[in-house]
């Protein structure tokens, strides 16, 4: 991101969208790897959890697998229920 275009909100719009989608679809649970933006996404309601608590369908990703070095935060946000 251009540092003209850090602080516009921007990426807080994009996450509440795909939180907002994702409920919607019926997803309970966020999981992401960030060796840059831990504390953005903790500033919005994620919370770091030990790599080795990850759920299976989450382990098996290339990403956790290797593409993400072993010093990313693993981070996880519950969803809120949205009924439609």
């Amino acid at each position: 991101m251009q540092p003209q275009s850090r602080a516009a909100g921007i990426g807080s719009r994009l996450v509440a969208h795909a939180e907002d989608y994702a409920a919607r679809h019926g997803v309970r649970s966020v999981y992401l790897l960030t060796t840059t933006a831990e504390g953005f996404f903790a500033a919005r309601g994620y919370v770091r959890s030990e790599r080795d608590d990850a759920p299976d369908s989450i382990r098996s990703t290339r990403e956790f697998a290797g593409l993400c070095p072993a010093s990313s935060a693993f981070m996880i946000k519950q969803l809120q229920e949205i009924t439609r």
